[in-house]
Order: structure tokens, then C-alpha cells, then sequence
């Protein structure tokens, strides 16, 4: 009776040991400095006044928001998520050699994007806007 147990025992976890080893990963948060403050999580977010916000790569689907106030973002690694810099005179920043993935919004006013490689959406929004991109696809209304 023993014997048949232990066997029915070892069965079972040689059928739930690989179910186990399947389950897909949780998604990367991105980490940034908020006015000196470290955040991370897949929705970053600054205040209503201005803010200096520093990211490392922004994966796929999370996003990093502005808000209003003259916000002054950069993100050092790549750029599959989004960035909104929100209301206000807004400067965006993907650092050279970071390619650009996913989409980066100006948003109303007047703003200042600067990106290198472009495969996303560079968009400056309403207002008078400045855009850089050193190759890819170009900017919209900038």
C-alpha cells in the first residue's frame, strides 16, 4: 500500500513540475527618479507643477506621464511604452543610441523633443513644438 503511494506520489510530480516551470514572467517595472524621488511601477507619474524625470528603458505598455507644470523628461534606455509630457512647455529626451519604439507625446503648449533612432510615434502635439529625430520615422505636428 506504501509502495503504491509513494509511486501515484512520484507520478504526480513529475506531471506538476513542468506545468509549474510554463508560467510566464511578470512584466518589468520601469524605474525613474521623480524630483529626486525614486518610482518605479508600469505607470509613472509626475505633478501638477514641474518636474525633472529620469527613466531607465520604458517596456512595452507602461508609460510615463508629465502632467502639467514644465516637466523636463529623459529616458536613457529604450522606448517601447509611452511618454506624455502633458500641459506646459515640456522637454523629452530619449538619449542618443535609444531606439524609440513606442510613442512619444508633447502634448498642448509648446515643447522640446529630442530622440535619436525613431521606429514609434514622435508627436509634439498641440502648440509650437520642436523635434528632432536622427532617423526613422518622422515627427508629427512639430
Amino acid at each position: 500500500m506504501i509502495r503504491h503511494a509513494m509511486r501515484t506520489l512520484c507520478a504526480a510530480t513529475f506531471v506538476a513540475v513542468p506545468l509549474a516551470l510554463t508560467v510566464t514572467p511578470a512584466q518589468a517595472l520601469t524605474s525613474c527618479t521623480v524630483n529626486g524621488r525614486p518610482v518605479s511601477g508600469s505607470t509613472v507619474n509626475g505633478t501638477a507643477g514641474s518636474d525633472y524625470i529620469s527613466c531607465g528603458a520604458l517596456a512595452q505598455g507602461d508609460s510615463v506621464n508629465g502632467s502639467g507644470g514644465s516637466d523636463y523628461i529623459v529616458i536613457n534606455g529604450i522606448v517601447a511604452g509611452t511618454v506624455d509630457g502633458g500641459a506646459g512647455n515640456d522637454f523629452i529626451m530619449a538619449n542618443a543610441g535609444t531606439t524609440v519604439s513606442g510613442r512619444i507625446l508633447g502634448g498642448p503648449d509648446g515643447d522640446s523633443i529630442l530622440v535619436g533612432p525613431n521606429a514609434g510615434t514622435v508627436d509634439g502635439g498641440a502648440g509650437t513644438d520642436f523635434c528632432r529625430v536622427a532617423s526613422g520615422n518622422p515627427p508629427v505636428n512639430c
